[in-house]
């Protein structure tokens, strides 16, 4: 005897309910296939559909995401996320147009929304609308949603320089990255974990105590396990998205949700052998306390190792791209103090609209 009506449709959410759970664990094999049994039980129900736009989304399958927000959308026409998530994948697929109407849409639903604000301020910046894009930051401070989010977004959109970007921002754009993080820098050619690792390993013999700032997804945690040293890894991120991605590698012994001024300030004095901080300083453009805190909780001898977008200014300024970039006189005097410059290495960071982004690679050892 078969389910009821009213069981087939309990038996759906359920198995969309551990669909997305297994999504959000990056088990996308299984996510699907529990998202199929419950779209067969409950082919309305438009929570189904989104949840399965989400992970399309998330595979990189934007054709096959926008077909399924769109049937979603047609279920339940006023799902703010929906319109939302659909902009998203017509941005992506360059009908810019209709991604527009979409966030529009989106926003009039739910005023009160962050994400399609940024999306929007961010695909009018990609058409050089830059004014129209400052009047998206503009509004959404102005009904109240977060000043050092879109604070910085504007500052960016306007090119005006400020110190550091905002947890808020930091969060939110890693966050809404951190499924696709590691697979899209592979596309840009990235390789600053492995170099920043390959400068420390002929250093040392043996296992040392490292901690890793804004370890993302893990991907230093990975290059430096790759070379059988036997290190502990502490690992701290802002974004609990991309720690989850860390944690999954199994190569930190610790991983800590936090900033990582504040995070530092709470370790004591002389923790670590080694500091790494791979395309950590692009979030943050003055880095005077961080060198101090640094040079505290290193131990004689420890080796400070990261890396750094190149610019022509005294010290650092705010690029277009909302990244900060660090002259190499100004990682000179901060060294000053407590470290000695063994390494200053050019290099590419990565790949950016096809052209190779210039930084360098530092390694540093304390005094």
């Amino acid at each position: 005897m078969g389910l009821s009506r009213e069981s087939e449709q309990g038996e759906a959410n359920r198995l969309c309910e551990e669909g997305y759970a297994s999504l959000e664990k990056r088990q996308f094999a299984l996510a699907q296939m529990l998202l199929e049994k419950a779209r067969a039980l409950a082919p309305d129900n438009p929570q189904i559909h989104y949840t399965l736009g989400l992970l399309f989304s998330d595979q990189g399958r934007a054709r096959d995401a926008l077909a399924a927000f769109d049937l979603s959308l047609r279920l339940n026409p006023d799902d703010h996320k929906a319109h939302n998530n659909r902009g998203s994948m017509l941005q992506i697929l360059g009908r810019l147009p209709e991604a527009e109407a979409a966030y529009r849409r989106a926003l009039d639903l739910r005023p009160d929304l962050e994400p399609p604000y940024v999306n929007l301020g961010k695909l009018l910046e990609q058409q050089r609308n830059v004014e129209r894009a400052i009047e998206i930051y503009d509004l959404a401070i102005s009904r109240g949603l977060d000043t050092g989010l879109f604070g910085q977004h504007r500052a960016t959109a306007s090119g005006v320089s400020t110190s550091r970007s905002p947890d808020r921002w930091v969060i939110s754009t890693f966050d809404n990255f951190a499924p696709t993080f590691d697979a899209h820098l592979e596309e840009l050619q990235y390789q600053v974990p492995r170099q920043l690792a390959a400068l420390l390993h002929p250093r040392v013999n043996g296992p040392l105590a490292i901690l890793d700032l804004g370890c993302g997804t893990g991907q230093v945690g990975a290059a430096l396990a790759a070379a059988g040293q036997g290190h502990h890894l502490t690992g701290v991120d802002l974004s609990a998205k991309m720690l989850a991605q860390a944690e999954a590698r199994s190569v930190y012994q610790e991983l800590r949700l936090g900033e990582i001024h504040a995070s530092m300030r709470d370790i004591d004095t002389g923790r670590f052998d080694a500091i790494f901080a791979a395309d950590v300083f692009i979030y943050i453009g003055a880095l005077e306390d961080l060198f101090r805190e640094a040079a505290r909780i290193l131990r004689f001898g420890g080796w400070f190792i990261f890396s750094t977008e190149d610019c022509d200014s005294p010290d650092y300024r705010l690029l277009a791209t909302g990244r900060y970039a660090q002259s190499r006189a100004y990682i000179g005097r901060l060294a000053e103090a407590a470290f000695d410059v063994i390494e200053a290495r050019a290099t590419t960071i990565r790949m950016e609209s096809g052209v190779p982004l210039p930084g360098r690679l530092y390694l540093l050892h304390k005094r």
